[in-house]
């Protein structure tokens, strides 16, 4: 359970694990030495620790093999985690040939049996490690192992037979094929796995609706609300069920907020003629946030604050300032009006380019790969583009980079989002890598567009692990002065979002777990895209929630203070 707001960013805690039986093949041949194979030993135990092990959630058995094979232990043979890595402890490497096919065939035929602990309506999975080529065929039993149901991945080290990894593995390759250095190395793999039997916790990772408060559900969730609070028909929001809703009434010892509003009708001096959201903490009466507003901010200061003052503390929120001109604001459709504008001139007028560096790989998968261009648009929606203003490039990348368009080719949202989609997939590996560097020595450069003393903003989505190195690239993105924001989706790794982000990390890199809760990541980077000013933002957000309510109240009661000790 969690209470709204609740966005925090992706760790690898927030997921449960996914019941699975999980059957590691381990090569111990002679070309892998002692020290190596208790490397092997040491990725296998914190695979393990990442995963809840019973016999009714993750069950884990071990098959060792050279030139021949050996059943280390069953998926039926350990009940906790505890007994299962002390068993892990004590596995011997045989030291001879590698049979690899052999040892798939004992998987599919013995190891993954019902008498061997396998269950049927749970997945199987075999994560096979090896450092050589092997000494019999692969491929067709690789084929009928897949073909009965288990998922295979593939790891190998140092002078491993490439393609015999993928001939093993599953599809899509990207996401089941895997290689080290060496053994000294392997270490680095275990989190990849233990993520990949994760079902994420999304009302842990922020990827829901729910006004007030999510419970968790296995890959899904649901939303309740507090005491005093009623659940709305959306089955996301919530109204108040005991709060009054004419203007200046009381509401007893309630000291909560009554939200959400929907629309004023306001005269300076007097109550507004709205539903009441919530206590005046002096007066002890139920009042909207603008009844004080209007009374003491509007006919005391309006005519002498500085409006360029207010815009960078009030922007986010600039709907509100249509009361100061109108009177009148109807939250269902209230328009900006020239004091609105003018308060946030400073926002709207920042010139920035941005440029979208998105992942096609074959793994995002087509039907992902549109959502990916809705939230792509969803973000341009929220910009203010002209010449003079923002301006938005796109690239991007799988086994190499593309570039979609460059900064300044469109000057309007319209032939932006026409552009985008009409973008091609182009459904290969991963070289995030290879993109960061592009980013650095062409989008952001004059030839391509980009204009000198102008701030420059990368967003930068993938879903999945790198296959090249991503370091040298980021930090020198970062080194530049470009504000990079990471993006991830699935089987995207955290360390690689940490690295590709731009400092403080926490507020520069988001993470769900799925494609069609996109959404909710594009109206987090709306409100944070916008360089012109800290204060500002693009995003124009709902004047009406209760949060929003709040805030403002709190902003223009700390402005009100200082200017009245001014």
């Amino acid at each position: 359970v969690s209470s709204s707001p609740p966005p925090a960013p992706f760790t690898g805690g927030i997921c449960h694990a996914r019941p699975t039986d999980l059957l590691f093949i381990i090569d111990s041949s002679r070309s892998v030495r002692p020290s190596e194979f208790e490397q092997v030993k040491v990725f296998l135990s914190q695979v393990i620790d990442g995963l809840n092990v019973g016999l009714n959630a993750t069950r884990v058995g071990v098959v060792n093999y050279a030139s021949s094979v050996k059943n280390e232990f069953s998926l039926k043979t350990h009940k906790n985690k505890a007994s299962l890595q002390k068993a892990v402890a004590k596995i011997e490497p045989l030291s001879t040939g590698t049979m690899t096919g052999l040892a798939i065939q004992f998987a599919m035929n013995i190891a993954f049996s019902e008498k061997e602990g396998a269950r049927r309506s749970i997945i199987h999975v075999a994560i096979i490690v090896t450092d050589g080529r092997p000494q019999d065929n692969v491929k067709d039993v690789a084929a009928k192992a897949r073909e009965s149901g288990i998922e295979i991945f593939a790891i190998g080290v140092g002078r491993v037979d490439m393609n015999t990894l993928r001939q093993m593995a599953s599809e899509p390759l990207e996401e089941h094929v895997d290689y080290v250095e060496s053994y000294s190395v392997i270490e680095k793999l275990s989190k990849k796995f233990q993520e990949a039997f994760c079902v994420s916790d999304l009302c842990a990772t922020g990827d829901h609706d729910c006004e007030q408060i999510c419970i968790s559900t296995p890959g899904s969730y649901k939303c309740e609300c507090r005491e005093g609070f009623t659940l709305n028909p959306d089955g996301k929001t919530c109204g108040s069920k005991s709060c009054p809703s004419g203007p200046g009434q009381k509401c007893g010892d309630l000291k909560k907020y009554c939200c959400p509003i929907r629309v004023f009708h306001c005269h300076i001096g007097q109550p507004c003629l709205c539903a009441t959201p919530m206590l005046n903490q002096w007066t002890g009466i139920l009042e909207t946030s603008f009844s004080l507003l209007l009374t003491e901010f509007s006919s005391m200061y309006l005519s002498t604050v500085n409006v360029t003052q207010i815009s960078k503390l009030l922007c986010i929120n600039y709907l509100y300032f249509t009361l100061f001109e109108s009177l009148y604001s109807n939250c269902n459709g209230g328009k900006e009006t020239k004091i609105a504008k003018e308060l946030c001139k400073a926002c709207s007028e920042a010139a920035s380019d941005i440029v979208f560096v998105i992942d096609g790989s074959k793994s995002v998968r087509p039907e992902n790969f549109e959502l990916v261009k809705k939230f792509i648009n969803q973000i341009v929606d929220s910009m203010d583009v002209a010449e003079n203003k923002a301006h938005v490039g796109l690239v991007q990348y799988s086994s190499s980079v593309r570039q979609e368009f460059p900064l300044g080719r469109f000057n309007n949202k319209k032939d932006i989002k026409s552009a985008v989609k009409k973008m091609s997939y182009m459904e290969k590996g991963t070289m995030t890598g290879q993109a960061l560097k592009y980013l650095v020595d062409n989008s952001f450069s004059v030839s391509s567009g980009a204009r000198p003393g102008v701030p420059k903003v990368a967003i930068v989505f993938t879903d999945g692990r790198s296959q090249d190195y991503i370091g040298d690239a980021a930090k020198k993105a970062k080194d530049l002065g470009f504000k990079m924001y990471a993006v991830g989706v699935g089987n995207a790794v955290e360390d690689e979002l940490r690295e590709i982000a731009s400092e403080p990390e926490v507020e520069h890199y988001f993470y769900t777990a799925d494609f069609k809760t996109m959404n909710q990541i594009a109206k987090k980077l709306q409100a944070k895209i916008c360089v012109g000013d800290e204060h500002c933002t693009l995003q124009k957000e709902d004047p009406c929630a209760c949060e929003s309510i709040v805030t403002f109240q709190t902003k223009a009661e700390e402005l009100i203070q200082t200017l009245t000790k001014k």
